[in-house]
């Protein structure tokens, strides 16, 4: 194949039929094509007909045994649209995400989670189990999911219903803060769940004063709000407090290693005066993660290993090309900081026509033996780098960089690199694909 061508208003009458999708198998998708600029062969794991996309990059995709592998679509089952009031009085309309497995071995596709009221999904990190958020009755409830026993069924073709995988863990109290996003601690025993809170007047005062005021030609994107971390305990579901925060936090993530190590970011949807925040899950350690100078523009941290935190300095504008850019790891033990490596303005505009789409690297990851760094550019490309050597290997050009970032991320064993791409559907919709790097240097 050529590169180339290729108030929530909800009747509930019609959502039974819907559900009954849970457990639904369909044939793998899986081909491949030649990357006509970079020469390498990628492996297309869904086709262009869907819109399907990776978690956030930060969170594991890739169940325990390393059988399957985790993603989220809105557009292939046949979910009802839902009509949606906003508080500003504006409806918008819908559908469901819902949670899917691609099982390695075979392409199949396997339906995993059911209806309209679905939150976040996380997998565990010891056993083949997901943690599962829902928004039920104006409750946020939390659910444990035993995959293996999911996955038998599948096999056997006798998926009973989602209530006979799961078991209910705990209701957030709603005096705790508004919950959000989370991440769930290395020994699957806590999940850090994000808050937005009502804080005190002086609070919301400081906040105020603090507040990021981004470039005149840079819109402010998300307002600061007042906000926390709050820790689940996935066995009883006690709820107690980790921090306060006077930003809106964003991207949390616990450390795949460490117990009760948490990195997240000040969100602005941009820029920020101080983006990376670390504390422990006892609150006795909060602390910035890289003290940044004006000229750096941080974004997309990621725990990397045990000791060591990457993240992007970006360098797309003049101005921020007057000190180092790339990406960038620091040691969480002494934040000594080294830079890994940048891709240079000429290289990543190769194959792209000589559209000038910005300059460097945007997202970045690494690989869990800290052998190798991966980063998307701006100019749409995948790359990765040898830790070890600085040698820089181009992998994935033209992923257009729509309708969603390629938010490249590496499999357990560091062999295959992941990333999402809007280039045969011309950043309409988000097909999945993966690329071996095991013959890399």
């Amino acid at each position: 194949m050529k590169k180339r061508l290729l108030s929530l208003v909800v009747a509930l009458v019609g959502w039974s039929a819907a559900w009954a999708q849970f457990g639904n198998c369909t044939p793998s998708e899986m081909q491949s094509y030649v990357d006509e600029v970079t020469g390498h062969t990628i492996t297309m794991l869904t086709d262009t007909l869907k819109h399907d996309r990776f978690l956030y990059q930060t969170d594991p995709m890739w169940t325990a045994d390393g059988k399957y592998l985790l993603f989220r679509s809105s557009s292939r089952g046949d979910d009802k649209e839902i009509e949606s009031t906003m508080p500003n009085g504006q409806t918008r309309k819908w559908r469901p995400t819902q949670i899917y497995f691609i099982e390695m071995a075979t392409g199949k596709i396997i339906q995993a989670t059911e209806g309209p009221n679905l939150g976040n999904a996380y997998l565990a990190n010891k056993t083949n189990r997901m943690f599962i958020s829902r928004r039920e009755e104006g409750a946020w409830n939390m659910y444990v999911m035993d995959l293996d026993k999911f996955f038998a069924d599948v096999k056997r073709g006798k998926v009973k219903k989602s209530a006979s995988y799961e078991k209910f863990i705990a209701t957030f109290p709603t005096e705790m803060g508004r919950p959000g996003g989370y991440a769930v601690d290395c020994n699957d025993d806590y999940a850090y769940i994000t808050v937005e809170r009502e804080g005190t007047a002086e609070e919301r005062e400081r906040m105020e004063k603090a507040a990021f005021l981004p470039l005149t030609n840079q819109p402010i994107k998300i307002k600061p709000t007042l906000c926390g971390i709050r820790k689940m305990n996935l066995k009883t579901g006690e709820v107690t407090k980790v921090i306060d925060t006077e930003f809106k936090v964003g991207h949390i993530q616990a450390s795949r290693f460490t117990p009760g190590e948490i990195v997240f970011c000040n969100e602005t949807g941009g820029d920020a005066h101080q983006r990376m925040w670390f504390c422990t899950a006892d609150g006795s350690v909060f602390k910035p993660l890289y003290k940044e100078t004006p000229l750096d523009w941080v974004t997309h941290e990621t725990f990397a290993t045990k000791d060591y935190v990457y993240f992007n300095i970006l360098g797309f504008q003049p101005r921020l090309r007057k000190q180092v850019s790339g990406i960038i790891r620091i040691n969480l033990r002494n934040d000594d900081v080294e830079c890994i490596g940048q891709v240079e303005l000429q290289d990543d505009l190769q194959g792209m026509e000589g559209q000038l789409r910005g300059r460097g690297f945007w997202h970045c990851n690494a690989s869990r033996d800290n052998k190798w760094a991966a980063g998307d550019t701006f100019g749409g490309n995948v790359w990765v780098i040898n830790v070890e050597t600085g040698e820089r290997h181009w992998l994935v050009s033209d992923t257009k960089m729509r309708p969603d970032h390629a938010h490249p991320s590496f499999s357990p064993d560091g062999t295959k690199v992941l990333f999402q791409s809007g280039h045969f559907t011309d950043g309409k919709r988000l097909t999945l694909m993966m690329v071996d790097i095991s013959n890399l240097e």
